[in-house]
């Protein structure tokens, strides 16, 4: 699973989960309101937030799909995740 910062960092950027609403592996982030306007805010709170930029050829559509995808992104990078 995630750590803390991670599910701050995606709960902010969701303004359609409800703050005790669960945040699941699987949960579809466009339907909760992670627009594209959102993923590149995410974007930067993640390489902010864990000291280091996502490759280029990472900042994809198919790694914003769900919390599971962002995370698998965010646990690849060095330094972070662990």
């Amino acid at each position: 699973m995630w750590d803390h910062k991670f599910e701050t960092l995606l709960r902010d950027r969701l303004p359609g989960l409800d703050a005790d609403a669960p945040l699941t592996e699987d949960l579809p982030l466009a339907a909760f309101g992670l627009d594209s306007m959102a993923t590149v805010g995410l974007i930067v709170a993640i390489e902010e937030g864990y000291g280091t930029p996502l490759p280029d050829d990472a900042v994809t559509p198919a790694n914003f799909i769900t919390p599971g995808t962002v995370w698998e992104l965010v646990s690849s990078l060095d330094g972070a995740g662990r």
